[in-house]
């Protein structure tokens, strides 16, 4: 290869990556200024300050890093990044979404967490870290909202991971009005505990200045006799509900809870006066204690 055709590949190359960057550089301010453009609808309720954002042409997903968030409250929070997968762009609200928020950071002070923040730092949590993930699609013909997941990574709190499926539910409705006559379908969450449920137990044991072992026992055997009355009543649910809770309460690794009621149930039912009793039998809401830890 002669020194010329090397110079001229050389400069082509130097020109292709000039262009590329300068096209990088381009996508990165119209990325941040489309976000700006939508976090500007709704400065009145929060405030957004970020580092940068890119929107993915080809398949417009969204990503943004380094958020530091304000909220018309006085609550703030940090995020390191934020992602969207894809979007409903064509209806308000989105007729589906996947996407997660990783590194949130909530400070516990009282203008974050009101009073649980003086219960979360007896229990040695200076700051709340955790993840989000949620992917859900609204059918409208069939007036029906899958939740194929929603979930809560906290570190050295717990996950928590869920779907479920509601009939009957307009997204047109403004506010809650959309949940009026809906109705529950079915649903699972799993509960992991990474140790959240051990401190909660401990702060309690404190308020009530009892040791940890003594009030748990205490707490043992307020559901053993939950457990008595509901089975003496032949409510199999809520028998099955306080067994695995008192297994938890033992040993707090994980819960898995279903809701499979016999047919569509109104959530309103939730709100309308009914025991716990009751509505685990309404709904089909079954437990079990420890499930993904047995051999």
């Amino acid at each position: 290869m002669s020194g010329k055709t090397f110079l001229k590949l050389s400069l082509a190359l130097a020109l292709l990556v000039g262009v590329a960057a300068g096209g990088y550089f381009t996508l990165e301010k119209f990325s941040a200024d489309k976000v700006h453009e939508a976090m500007a609808r709704h400065d009145d309720l929060l405030q957004v300050d970020f580092e940068r954002a890119l929107i993915n042409p080809f398949d417009r997903s969204l990503h943004v890093w380094g958020l530091d968030c304000r909220f018309a409250t006085g609550a703030f929070c940090s995020v390191r990044k934020l992602e969207v997968e894809s979007i409903d762009h064509e209806h308000s609200p989105p007729r589906f979404f996947r996407g997660r928020v990783q590194g949130v950071s909530v400070p516990v002070e009282f203008i974050n967490l009101g009073t649980l923040a003086r219960d979360f730092r007896k229990m040695g949590y200076e700051k709340l870290d955790f993840d989000l993930f949620a992917d859900y699609s609204y059918e409208d013909e069939i007036k029906r909202l899958s939740v194929r997941s929603v979930a809560f990574e906290g570190a050295d709190l717990c996950r928590v991971s869920a779907g479920f499926s509601l009939g009957d539910m307009s997204f047109r409705g403004p506010g809650i009005g959309g949940f009026i006559g809906t109705s529950m379908l079915e649903g699972k969450a799993v509960w992991e505990d990474l140790s959240l449920a051990r401190k909660v137990v401990g702060l309690s044991a404190r308020s009530e200045g009892l040791e940890i072992a003594a009030y748990r026992d205490s707490l043992l055997e307020s559901l053993q006799l939950e457990m008595q009355q509901a089975r003496s009543v032949g409510n199999g649910y809520a028998e099955n509900f306080y067994a695995e809770l008192i297994k938890f309460i033992e040993h707090p690794e994980n819960l898995v809870v279903r809701v499979e009621p016999a047919e569509p149930v109104p959530l309103l039912y939730m709100f309308m006066g009914r025991s716990l009793e009751e509505l685990l039998d309404l709904y089909g809401i079954t437990v079990e204690a420890n499930f993904y830890s047995r051999k």
